[in-house]
């Protein structure tokens, strides 16, 4: 029978509250078991190094349940082989960057990639720079680069900057989203230089533009900074 007032909101409160319940009992009993797997390579530390199809198997399996290999490795204690810790990042990053290409067009930085793609996973900036090193001896077009001294990116696709998006780049890392008269007026470059490089950006996903603006000048957002905001709401 279906309800209504006082009744149907004291059910759907319960579902809710239910619901609730048994993610965290799922989220209990998923730690616990990661906290077993991770005492059975422990345990078994040398046979997983030594045996190729024994660690393949168990990683498979901790994939499969859907525990995320980095958290099994301790590359600090040597748990598993060391350079199998940069490889499951190596092989993470592949398959980040695939999925985000399109959003950013192919450049990322390594902050982003710590604290959100890995923030679950004891990886550190270092580490992921590592991983790179070994991605570009396979030529994947897989290189960091830095700007404003201190800032490192990711750029996977093999498109190079110019140094008029380097510069963009600069302001984005700042403001968070560049626009004609701000290059105009900041760069001193002239406005068709400044439309012809933000919209280059845009065509290859390096920008994306905002022109709901409420009438003023539209605004050319950097996609980290977008994902930073969605990212701080839900935390």
């Amino acid at each position: 029978m279906k309800r209504f007032g006082v009744s149907a909101f004291d059910s759907n409160l319960y579902e809710s509250q239910t619901l609730q319940r048994q993610t965290k009992e799922y989220d209990d009993q998923l730690k616990l078991f990661q906290e077993k797997l991770i005492q059975f390579a422990i345990e078994h530390n040398e046979e997983l190094k030594q045996n190729i199809e024994f660690k393949s198997k168990f990683l498979k399996m901790c994939d499969t349940i859907g525990i995320d290999p980095l958290a099994l490795f301790d590359k600090d204690r040597h748990l598993f082989n060391v350079n199998d810790y940069y490889y499951e990042i190596c092989v993470k990053l592949i398959q980040i960057c695939r999925d985000i290409k399109d959003l950013n067009g192919g450049i990322v930085s390594l902050e982003e990639l710590q604290k959100i793609y890995f923030r679950d996973a004891n990886v550190t900036q270092a580490d992921i720079e590592k991983a790179v090193e070994m991605l570009s001896s396979l030529d994947g077009g897989f290189e960091i680069f830095q700007i404003r001294d201190h800032l490192k990116f990711l750029r996977s696709v093999p498109n190079e900057l110019t140094s008029d998006q380097t510069k963009v780049l600069e302001v984005c890392s700042v403001m968070g989203y560049a626009s004609i008269n701000l290059l105009h007026i900041n760069l001193n470059w002239e406005r068709v230089r400044c439309k012809t490089t933000l919209n280059e950006m845009i065509t290859n996903g390096l920008l994306w533009m905002d022109n709901q603006c409420g009438g003023r000048e539209i605004l050319y957002w950097d996609p980290s900074w977008i994902t930073k905001c969605v990212d701080s709401t839900t935390t």
